[in-house]
């Protein structure tokens, strides 16, 4: 990787009318509090909001302690430094006062965001039944939400600087080989006793996993399920013809989007863009997007889940992760990063590439071989970016196994990608399905447990 790298035109252009556009908003917004005494523009988000002291907060929110605390929740942060050194922030949710019995069995849940996104995710829903991880933390559960590098949470690294275009270089490797892997055995650790995990992922949170298991089956073994909302394998072929165009060049020749976008961070400023353009701008900007480019109606959100969550919905990740995703578009397989640039080979992308020959073969990962861990996905039949058939086609077809282990496919009709997080219908369609099956797998956890204190031997056939 280039240590010193550069900045495309796109982003030089962009920095520039940021700065300005900062400039001009401090300058007119001082001059409206002079004229009016007082600050319009939050006044304005007061009233939008006041009718609803939860979603109040929850807007204003600065950090994922001020989301939980809108429902009456606390957090407790927790650091995990990878194996390649880069420091990750995750969270535990609690109930205040709640005691800790370290020696009792425990019931565990790790959430994992997707794709430009962070733990923020998980507790975005605008009432409090929307938000699955506190339904499970009132069950008993021990919940936790994790962080990918480079997000809101995760933008340190023992050596590197995030100014360093090497603090950006990974891609989903990474997240598969370090961040998952050493964020599992943080949490499992944590515990006296050995503990098995129930993980839900989100998006690119179900691909991670997926790489991770491939990469490392012995993580098969400390988890008991796995569920997957929206789970982006391998999406179809984007509609979009400039979307299309993007994903082509992009995947053709990696040089094509590190000239767009840089070879570092992306979205390095939507904080600054959702506050510019205020709540109902934002909004506006996130509907008209989405559907631009993926079509996506919205018809199941309601305006006061996107009041709530379009703020809070992104955050950084790195130039390189996206154009992994554009390959596996373009080539239409769960595969590694094909290093065919002038930029970042990595130690892990090695494993893929060896060569920078446009004739290399990159290799997939081995997901086929390796899944064993009961499983259930949920996803929406208007989802695009979810191909259910080639999912299952890729969790059975070669494993005996997961023929027996892929619990179910809950499929939800006219459900888009975000839809099983914030649909109106979520906590009936969704949440609904997903507690008993959490609770039957932990509950039989617990019961084994019990009866092999007591002397009894069972064997585990789940």
């Amino acid at each position: 990787m280039k240590k010193n790298g550069h900045g495309s035109l796109v982003d030089t252009v962009l920095k520039l009318c940021v700065f300005i556009l900062k400039i001009n908003f401090i300058f007119v917004t001082s001059i409206v509090k002079r004229i009016l005494g007082v600050d319009s523009f939050s006044r304005l988000y007061d009233e939008k909001t006041k009718r609803n002291e939860p979603h109040n907060t929850i807007i204003r929110a600065s950090s994922i302690v001020d989301l939980a605390a809108a429902y009456g929740y606390i957090v407790r942060e927790h650091v995990v430094t990878t194996k390649d050194e880069y420091v990750l922030v995750i969270h535990k949710i609690e109930k205040p006062g709640a005691a800790m019995n370290s020696s009792s069995r425990k019931k565990i849940v790790y959430f994992h965001h997707g794709l430009l996104t962070n733990s923020e995710l998980f507790l975005l829903g605008d009432s409090k039944e929307k938000n699955l991880p506190y339904l499970l933390v009132e069950r008993g559960y021990e919940v936790w939400l994790g962080n990918n590098r480079g997000n809101k949470y995760s933008r340190k690294h023992l050596k590197l600087s995030v100014s360093d275009p090497e603090f950006w270089d990974f891609s989903l490797d990474e997240f598969a080989m370090y961040d998952i892997p050493d964020t599992i055995e943080y949490i499992s650790s944590f515990y006296r006793r050995k503990e098995q995990i129930t993980y839900i992922g989100f998006s690119q949170g179900c691909s991670q996993l997926f790489a991770s298991l491939s990469l490392r089956p012995d993580l098969n073994s400390k988890l008991n399920l796995f569920i997957g909302l929206s789970p982006a394998i391998v999406p179809g072929n984007l509609d979009h013809p400039l979307l299309k165009s993007v994903v082509k060049s992009s995947a053709e020749d990696n040089d094509f989007l590190y000239f767009l976008l840089g070879n570092k961070a992306i979205l390095p400023s939507i904080s600054f863009w959702a506050y510019l353009l205020g709540m109902e701008g934002y909004k506006m900007v996130v509907d008209k997007s989405v559907k631009y480019l993926f079509g996506w109606s919205g018809n199941n959100i309601s305006d006061s889940q996107k009041r709530v969550g379009y703020p809070h919905m992104f955050s950084n990740s790195s130039v390189k992760c996206v154009m992994h995703w554009f390959q596996i578009i373009n080539a239409q397989r769960f595969q590694m990063f094909d290093e065919t640039g002038p930029y970042g080979l990595t130690p892990i992308s090695t494993i893929s590439s060896t060569s920078k020959a446009k004739s290399n073969c990159v290799a997939p990962f081995p997901v086929a071989h390796h899944l064993n861990v009961p499983m259930f996905l949920v996803h929406g039949n208007q989802d695009i970016l979810v191909d259910i058939d080639r999912t299952k086609k890729l969790i059975t077809d070669q494993n005996e196994n997961m023929k027996h282990k892929l619990l179910g496919i809950l499929t939800c009709n006219t459900y888009e990608h975000m839809d099983t997080l914030w649909a109106n219908s979520v906590v009936d369609e969704v949440f609904s399905k997903l507690l008993p099956l959490i609770d039957s797998v932990n509950k039989r956890d617990v019961l084994m447990e019990r009866k092999l204190e007591n002397g009894t031997h069972i064997k585990r056939t789940f």
